[in-house]
């Protein structure tokens, strides 16, 4: 099938029939574990702050570390991780992150038990399932198109996104539940042995792996990473999506950053109010994921995820505007979250099956090494420039609307590129 329109199949194809998961069982393996993980992942995610809060007593300048190490990987190692992705069997790259991230989770409780538990400890463990973490996420977008082909791949994604929303939605509440019913740091194990369990479901799989090539044929890493770089950027419409990610996650951590402030101190919500609008998110993000191959098939992927972003950004901007009787704007944001949050989610599942579908085997690695860095990596710098503008100007509501605008403008990389001219 022709790669360009991947999503051009009517409803009722092979492919979106509902045996999906029993025409998949390697997939159907695959994301049962990558399911339990991403709901375990919540408890490490809420728990290593809480343990330093808590049994530790961090100042502030050590939880900023403690983030910092969280985030610092992301942009030194994550392009040359593409890399070695590309050089090596995929399968076992996951498994052994999932063991490796296990193992270190393991070791907090252990010092915890002994007594001899330190800050230094959490900086360390943070560190390194930072750098598993990359391995495993640049691995397994790279090893799904052997999986998966043709329509198969969106309908995926699409199932990963399902299991995504879910966790965000039921996620935090089962991890705050279970922090309190354990020890926090005894809580950890709970997310270790998700991750064993991961790593077995990975194990189990069968499926011909690219092949690889032999150490006296490989070139340097630099020379690889040039020709990842190169083939991003001699790509119209590869880089008219990275040239959106990297603008939109730099707009967008201007807006997450003071997105809480934003609610509870400017806009005055109680705790009760900010909840709702934040679970709306979630059933965003459920309702984007089960939508987003029905959109692509009816509008095709080029103007599924212009449509898509731009309708994101136009929810930002209201959300940053949002006025009047706090009945009225808790309503206005829980509209805009789970409008915005639902077309996120149609831009990113048919934004990554189109480029797994498109980009060749053996390049995966690298480029989804580059999405990753400007997914994850940007956004950081765009967090300080909105803590530093806000410091400077006292007024969050305008600092929100200056993300959000920028994140509307990013939509323009697509809207101004090939992409404009992609039907089904």
């Amino acid at each position: 099938m022709d790669q360009e329109t991947l999503a051009s199949r009517p409803e009722g194809s092979t492919s979106g029939r509902r045996s999906f998961f029993l025409r998949q069982p390697q997939f159907s393996l695959l994301w049962s574990g990558q399911t339990l993980s991403k709901f375990g992942s919540y408890i490490s995610l809420s728990g290593l702050p809480l343990i330093a809060i808590q049994f530790l007593q961090a100042s502030p300048l050590q939880l900023g570390l403690l983030v910092a190490c969280n985030s610092l990987p992301v942009l030194l190692i994550s392009l040359f991780a593409g890399v070695w992705i590309d050089r090596l069997p995929r399968r076992p790259v996951m498994m052994l992150a999932d063991l490796g991230r296990a193992a270190l989770l393991c070791t907090i409780p252990l010092l915890y038990l002994s007594g001899v538990l330190r800050i230094e400890a959490l900086y360390v463990v943070t560190l390194v399932v930072s750098v598993c973490t990359i391995f495993f996420e640049v691995a397994f977008r790279s090893l799904l198109p052997a999986l998966l082909q043709g329509d198969d791949l969106i309908v995926g994604n699409g199932r990963l996104g399902v299991s995504d929303a879910l966790a965000e939605i039921a996620g935090p509440p089962f991890a705050s539940w279970l922090l309190q019913l354990l020890r926090a740091p005894l809580a950890l194990l709970i997310d270790a042995s998700t991750f064993v369990i991961s790593a077995c479901c990975i194990w189990r799989l069968r499926f011909p792996e690219h092949p690889v090539a032999p150490l006296t044929e490989r070139s340097s890493i630099w020379h690889d990473l040039r020709d990842g770089l190169r083939f991003l950027l001699g790509q119209p419409k590869l880089r008219a999506i990275a040239a959106y990610t990297a603008l939109f996650n730099f707009c967008g951590g201007t807006f997450a950053t003071l997105y809480m402030l934003y609610l509870l101190r400017t806009l005055r919500l109680s705790l009760l109010g900010y909840g709702l609008v934040v679970m709306m998110g979630g059933v965003g993000n459920l309702l984007g994921a089960w939508l987003a191959i029905r959109v692509a098939r009816r509008f095709g992927p080029g103007r599924s995820m212009i449509g898509a972003t731009l309708l994101f950004g136009v929810m930002a901007v209201v959300t940053a505007l949002a006025a009047g009787p706090t009945w009225i704007v808790v309503a206005i944001l829980m509209l805009t979250q789970l409008t915005g949050d639902c077309a996120l989610t149609i831009y990113i599942v048919n934004e990554i099956s189109w480029r797994q579908s498109t980009v060749p085997e053996v390049l995966q690695g690298r480029i989804n090494s580059c999405m990753h860095l400007l997914q994850e990596g940007i956004g950081p710098l765009g967090a300080i420039v909105a803590a530093l503008f806000s410091q400077l100007i006292h007024d969050i509501r305008l600092t929100l609307v200056c993300g959000a605008i920028g994140m509307t403008l990013a939509s323009f990389c697509l809207l101004l590129s090939p992409w404009r001219r992609q039907y089904p």
